[in-house]
Order: C-alpha cells, then sequence, then structure tokens
C-alpha cells in the first residue's frame, strides 16, 4: 500500500491516480519524482527512464541544520523493483539508531540519573535546553568535529562547556552499551582555557573592604562575608534556612548540597561572622536568611562587590577564600577538609554531633579586618 501523495489517503498498490482527489502518483516526464512510504520505509524515484531506491539513514549537521544522510541505488526497470531493494540498502538495520535527543530522554529515566543530585540534574538540564535543537542527529553520524562545533557555539567558558561535554559523554555511554557506537566522542571534545579568576581568592585588602562596605550599612555584604568565613557555597546559601542554624554549638546543620559528605557535615561558624548572620537574620523575613533567587543574588553580589572597590570575582571565589585563608594560616590539612567538607570521611565522622572543637578553633584564626567588627558593638552572638 502506498499513500496519496497530495490528499494521503491509502491508495491500492501501483495505482496511478488517486481514487478520491484524481492525482496523478506517478509522473511520465524525464524529472524526478517519488513514491513516498511509511516514514523510514524508504522511498521509490523515477530518474529518466530507470528507477532509484533511496533510504534516510540519520541526520548529520551542516552549517548548524540537521542534514539527512541518504544511501540509494539506482539502475532499476520498475519501481517494484527499486522498493524492493529498500531492505538491503538499510543493510537490515532494524534497530533504529537513536539520536542524541533520544538518549536524551533515555537518560533522564535511568537510575543513573534518578542518583544525581538535584544540582547536577540542574547543570545537565540547562545545558540541555541550550543544545536541543540539534539533538535530533543520529549519534553514529556525528563527529567529533560535529560535538566540537556544538560545544563551541553554546559554551565559551569552561565550566559551562565542562558541563555540555559530561552530558554528551552521559549519552554516548548509554549508546555504547546498546552497541550502536564504540567511541565516546564526547572525550576527545576540547575545552576552553580555566579563567584564573574563576578560581581566584579573594585579598586580605578585598576583605577588608567588603568589612568596610558592610559596617557602612550595606546588609547583603554580609552574605559575602558569611561565605567566605564559613566556606559555604551560594547555592548553599540561597538554600539556608534559619532553624538551621545552631547558636549554641556555632554550627549550621542539613544546608549542605550537592555531595553527601556535604550535606551530613555542619558549616562551622567563626566567632566573629555569627553577629553577621544574626544581622541578616534580623533584616530578612519569613524562613529563609536571604529570600531572594539566584539571578536577583547575582545582580546584588556584583553590585557590593563594584561599591566596596574589590575585584570582580565569581561567587564561588569565597569559597577558595576559606581553604586559602586557613592554608596560609598552617592549619592542618585535615582540619581544612573537614571545614570545606571536601573529602570522605569515616562512618562515624558522618554524623551532626561529632567533635567540632577543632574546627571551631581552626575557621577563628580567619582573622584580619574581622577584627573591626568584633571590636565594635556588634561583636556579641545574639545566640
Amino acid at each position: 500500500m502506498s499513500n496519496c501523495i497530495k490528499c494521503g489517503i491509502s491508495l491500492p498498490e501501483n495505482a496511478l491516480f488517486c481514487h478520491i482527489c484524481g492525482k496523478k502518483q506517478v509522473s511520465t516526464s524525464t524529472g524526478r519524482s517519488a513514491i513516498r512510504r511509511g516514514k523510514g520505509e524508504g522511498s521509490a524515484y523515477k530518474r529518466g527512464k530507470t528507477w532509484e531506491a533511496a533510504v534516510v539513514l540519520g541526520y548529520k549537521l551542516k552549517d548548524g541544520k540537521a542534514q539527512p544522510v541518504r544511501r540509494t541505488k539506482g539502475g532499476f526497470k520498475t519501481k517494484k523493483e527499486a522498493l524492493e531493494y529498500i531492505p538491503i540498502l538499510r543493510q537490515d538495520r532494524c534497530r533504529s539508531t537513536p539520536t542524541i535527543n533520544d538518549l536524551w530522554y533515555r537518560f533522564q529515566n535511568s537510575k543513573q540519573y534518578d542518583k544525581l543530585s538535584d544540582s547536577r540534574k540542574e547543570k545537565y538540564s540547562i545545558v540541555w535546553r541550550k543544545i536541543e535543537s540539534e539533538t535530533f542527529v543520529n549519534i553514529d553520524i556525528l563527529t567529533v568535529s560535529d560535538l566540537q562545533k556544538i560545544v563551541d557555539s553554546h559554551a565559551n567558558t569552561y565550566y559551562p562547556a565542562r558541563d555540555l561535554r559530561d552530558t554528551l559523554s552521559k549519552l554516548y555511554q548509554l549508546a555504547i552499551q546498546d552497541q550502536f557506537v564504540t567511541v565516546n566522542l564526547a572525550e576527545y571534545i576540547e575545552l576552553p582555557p580555566l579563567n584564573a579568576k574563576e578560581r581566584e581568592a579573594f585579598t586580605q585588602e578585598d576583605i577588608t573592604k567588603l568589612w568596610n562596605d558592610y559596617l557602612a550599612g550595606n546588609t547583603f555584604t554580609g552574605n559575602i562575608l558569611l561565605m567566605i568565613y564559613s566556606g559555604c557555597m551560594p547555592s548553599e546559601l540561597l538554600g539556608l534556612r534559619k532553624d538551621q542554624i545552631d547558636w549554641e554549638h556555632k554550627i549550621i546543620s542539613g544546608a549542605g548540597r550537592k555531595t553527601k559528605v556535604r550535606k551530613e557535615t555542619p558549616i562551622v561558624l567563626a566567632d566573629c561572622i555569627i553577629p553577621v548572620l544574626a544581622d541578616l537574620c534580623d533584616h530578612s523575613n519569613g524562613d529563609k536568611v536571604l529570600h531572594i533567587n539566584k539571578d536577583r543574588f547575582y545582580d546584588l553580589y556584583y553590585s557590593a562587590l563594584e561599591r566596596a572597590g574589590c575585584k570582580r570575582l565569581p561567587p564561588y571565589s569565597a569559597r577558595h577564600t576559606t581553604a586559602s585563608t586557613l592554608a596560609l594560616e598552617n592549619v592542618n590539612p585535615n582540619l581544612i577538609q573537614r571545614i570545606m567538607r571536601h573529602s570522605r570521611f569515616s562512618t562515624t565522622e558522618q554524623y551532626v554531633h561529632i567533635d567540632i572543637s577543632p574546627t571551631l578553633a581552626a575557621v577563628n584564626k580567619l582573622h584580619g579586618a574581622i577584627d573591626l567588627y568584633c571590636q565594635g558593638d556588634g561583636g556579641e552572638s545574639n545566640g
């Protein structure tokens, strides 16, 4: 059975005219015409006096657009002979090679995806939204050059490019498991150089400027100081609830993100940052310490740096500052790892009620500009 090329109604095999609309189905001219079959079944084209069989095997990127990859065979005397040759052209490809789009939806419904942290899922989703329009391409057709063009056009800095490469790598792993491809080409994607500012720490001069800006009445700057003196990540700060603060023991519990260790290990608070945290809580209505979305946070963050006269470093530099300053103070590396919540802890160390006195003593070595505040009236904890 075939369908009318005009109205789409089913026609008897070899019908020359549609019995509904009367459209002629086969051109008698020397130009190219086609009898189209169901999607993926191939087509027969009239070329001069002979017929040509054709199938679409997949798609490839060309100038940023998906173009069909066809396999053809000509020289058949009749349309029937051309159609009968289609299975040979398809080379018994009964399993349809998945597109990147197919693999993404399979990945989203996999156990591997379920085990990812919420932040990692969010990163993959952000990446996917950027490239989705270019994903209707069979994965076995893509080349390293194709993948590199996708990354270069959608991610021009290191971390977004890395997230994009990691996402594509996950999809290649699924394709390899089902033997659609044999090599993870995503591993050959080259990333942009890592900008030094993305991992640079604030200097002591910067920290002093931030304290001066905070003491001048700019409450938001206290959030930057909180990240510097606790190792708190931006995502943890944005999700921090007031009931997670243990004023008596000077820790924050249950606010960790991304890894199991960070989720189960308390954030330790230096003595002089506690009044700042109390001030932030007083200025916040509701259950959270900071009631703003991510976009607003970044706007206020960079505005504070500019107002204070500091280098324009990303929020994560505050966390780098914590580790760098502790290292400069010759704090025991094991204590730094515990404060930063980086390493793998033993089972007993993962409990909230671990002995925190050594880490409390360590974070209090983050001295300097904080003395400006500790010597003032705000030096008392309200906990």
